[in-house]
């Protein structure tokens, strides 16, 4: 069941999530922030896959449950099984960062 204080927190909450987004992308289109290497690994200057993995698949996740979350009126639980794909992402970042690190040396 919906309540009005549980949507009226989604609601919030989505505002919020928005405002921070248009923020971020005025500080982007001003220049303040740049873009240009944010795939790229800093020592190699190549784009890194693991990166993108990371970066794609948080994005994707975060959305799909917060358009769940928006149509439901509730937060949505968050199944063991995803938390284990990002925890994947993420481990596969962190060991090809190890990686690079022991090759360099």
């Amino acid at each position: 069941m919906v309540t009005y204080t549980s949507f009226g927190l989604m609601v919030v909450l989505a505002l919020v999530f928005l405002g921070a987004f248009a923020a971020v992308v005025y500080t982007i289109l001003k220049g303040k922030i740049d873009l240009s290497t944010l795939l790229d690994e800093h020592d190699t200057g190549k784009t890194s896959l693991s990166r993108f993995q990371l970066l794609l698949f948080t994005f994707v996740i975060a959305g799909a449950f917060l358009v769940l979350s928006l149509e439901a009126g509730a937060f949505v639980e968050i199944p063991t099984s995803v938390l284990i794909l990002l925890g994947i992402s993420g481990g596969s970042f962190v060991i090809s960062k190890a990686i690079s690190a022991l090759a360099k040396k």
